[in-house]
């Protein structure tokens, strides 16, 4: 019987199957149901571009419901009734959470990175 010797691929098809190897991004579940829409926030998710984490998708909770898988520097925007909410996010072995306060008619820029730091900016 003859062996065959063993073979690597070559560096950037590594790579490449590591990207694709997370969950796909985009829509995961519902959005949060509005209870009032007319004073509601609008906030923007953004993940930010750090390589670290980078073939992952990061999977993004509101209030405990997962809604939204991101990819390296990807956002997604919804809205909130004001009050308190809880933000969270889970990256390979990192689960991030924080809770947020949005008010009535107000927008929100919120930056997740890879090292479970949530900065929300209202502008």
């Amino acid at each position: 019987m003859r062996h065959r010797p063993l073979t690597l691929a070559p560096p950037a098809l590594l790579v490449a199957a590591l990207m694709l190897a997370g969950c796909a991004g985009g829509r995961l579940g519902p959005m949060p149901v509005l209870k009032s829409p007319g004073a509601a926030a609008e906030v923007t998710v953004v993940r930010s571009n750090s390589l670290l984490g980078a073939p992952a998708t990061m999977l993004v909770t509101v209030d405990g419901q997962r809604v939204w898988g991101l990819r390296l520097g990807q956002s997604f925007s919804l809205r909130l009734d004001p009050g308190l909410h809880n933000l969270g996010y889970d990256l390979g072995f990192n689960h991030c959470r924080e809770r947020i306060e949005v008010e009535s008619g107000q927008r929100y820029w919120i930056r997740l990175t890879p090292v479970c730091r949530i900065d929300v900016r209202r502008y």
